[in-house]
Formats: structure tokens, sequence, C-alpha cells
């Protein structure tokens, strides 16, 4: 799931279709893919394929990290800095 959620975001051998991209990186997320995880919220973060959230893309990005995903905790405690200052 997560592999084809990553060629329909980028086009690679499928037409790139951010949408069905977020559902296959939802659906991978939730069985505990982490990069599926961190990539959910890169897109709610850039509003891809779906409504640009940052709460949402944050609550992935803790999901993310939790799993042990470590740009997942980078890019969450950067997010996290940059919302204190």
């Amino acid at each position: 799931m997560y592999e084809l959620g990553v060629a329909l975001y980028m086009g690679d051998g499928v037409v790139e279709d951010p949408v069905q991209a977020v559902k296959y990186f939802k659906k991978a997320a939730d069985l505990g893919h982490s990069g599926a995880a961190f990539m959910l919220a890169d897109c709610y973060l850039d509003g891809v394929g779906v409504e640009r959230d940052r709460g949402r893309a944050l609550e992935w990005l803790m999901t993310a990290a939790e799993m042990g995903h470590r740009q997942a905790q980078t890019r969450a405690l950067a997010l996290l800095t940059s919302n204190i200052t």
C-alpha cells in the first residue's frame, strides 16, 4: 500500500494522483507503516491530495515519530518549535 501510494504521489509508472496516494498512505499508516504516516503528514503540511491542515499533519508526524521514524521526530520538533516562536 505504501509503495503504491508513493508511485501515485510521484507519478512513477502510473498517472500522478495525490488524492489516491493519500488514501493508500492512510491505509498503510493505519497498519503501522511509519513511512506512510510520515508521507501522510507531509501531504497535510503541504496540502497535497488533501486540504492543508497543520494540526492533522502534526498528529501524523507524532504517530510516525512514535513508530521510530527519525525524520518525523525531527520534523515534529521543528513544527512544534516554530509554533512557539
